[in-house]
């Protein structure tokens, strides 16, 4: 863990000349004992303890928390909000670059004040590149405040995952390889579909859509019909990922990706069948995203078990 009293000093190129005209004064001071000399030397090095004070104060007391998005895609832009809080009494801090350090991401915020007792928040744009983990470890806050002669930062330990979803690419065209039907499928109980299930009585006060038109002729009396339960369409997205690597594995992680977004957004219900592991059947915005992370972090599996399809599911096997 990170001390709160570790801190960074680099010279700007600002403070890199400052720094060697106080030395170069210094030196004309000692050799020629002006007092003029020693008087600019005095307000040289005032100024440079100053900024060392100023800058302290700028740092000390400022919290920063890292705001990671709900998702985010390969090769699309995200915003990663920095959030810092100054819990400072009374003294504000300015100046304030808020940056990663370390992990597998970089970016950068800014702030030019930040009020005592009050928070704000700076922002910046993530793009990644590839799928999968991105980690992060630190955030540093630096001022250059007051005169921009040194830089002075700070580094909070703020550890981080986020898991990037594959690459958005076209669906294949691919052919249910199971003999389950397109569509919607009658089951042997009575619910809510368009396939007849049963004659009966119409019920006082039910709805006149019950109503059977053509028996209710014949018989005399109102017929009411009891239609067959019919539930959503299933599909099992199929990558055999054992003999795939490189380019090839993420040609057809991305293609299973774009299968399951295609058929969860056309109504099915989407299960996943990977080398070793799996992902039940299901639909809505959580499913979806928990099969799309499954898919973020696919890795080769040259000895792993050959992937098996759910049951009675219409089978899209995903190919590079």
């Amino acid at each position: 863990m990170t001390p709160d009293w570790k801190r960074r000093l680099t010279f700007t190129r600002v403070g890199r000349w400052y720094t060697g005209l106080t030395i170069g004064i210094g030196l004309a001071a000692i050799n020629t004992g002006n007092n003029l000399l020693f008087l600019v030397l005095g307000l040289l090095l005032a100024s440079i303890a100053v900024s060392g004070i100023l800058s302290e104060q700028s740092l000390k007391g400022v919290r920063v928390e890292r705001r990671l998005p709900s998702g985010a895609t390969a090769g699309e832009p995200a915003l990663i909000g920095l959030l810092a809080r100054n819990t400072k009494p009374r003294a504000p801090s300015f100046s304030l670059e808020l940056r990663e350090r370390g992990g597998d991401v970089e970016g950068r915020g800014f702030l030019v004040l930040l009020p005592a007792q009050q928070a704000a928040e700076a922002a910046y744009r993530f793009v990644p590149e590839r799928r999968g983990v991105h980690r992060f470890e630190q955030l540093e806050v630096a001022t250059r405040a007051p005169f921009g002669l040194f830089e002075k930062s700070r580094p909070l330990d703020a550890p981080a995952e986020l898991i990037v979803f594959p690459r958005r690419v076209a669906p294949p065209q691919l052919q249910a390889r199971s003999s389950a039907r397109d569509g919607e499928r009658p089951e042997d109980r009575i619910g809510v579909g368009y396939e007849m299930h049963s004659l009966r009585d119409h019920r006082a006060g039910e709805d006149a859509r019950t109503i059977h038109w053509k028996s209710s002729a014949r018989a005399g009396r109102l017929i009411g019909v009891d239609r067959e339960q019919e539930h959503r369409r299933r599909v099992c997205v199929l990558l055999d990922h054992r003999r795939l690597s490189g380019a090839m594995l993420e040609s057809a992680v991305e293609k299973a990706a774009a299968l399951v977004e295609r058929e969860m957004d056309a109504g099915a219900e989407v299960s996943l069948a990977l080398c070793g592991e799996g992902l039940a059947s299901g639909s809505g915005e959580a499913h979806l995203r928990a099969a799309l992370t499954m898919l973020a972090l696919v890795q080769p599996a040259p000895r792993g078990p050959a992937p098996a399809p759910e049951s009675g599911a219409a089978v899209l096997e995903a190919s590079p």
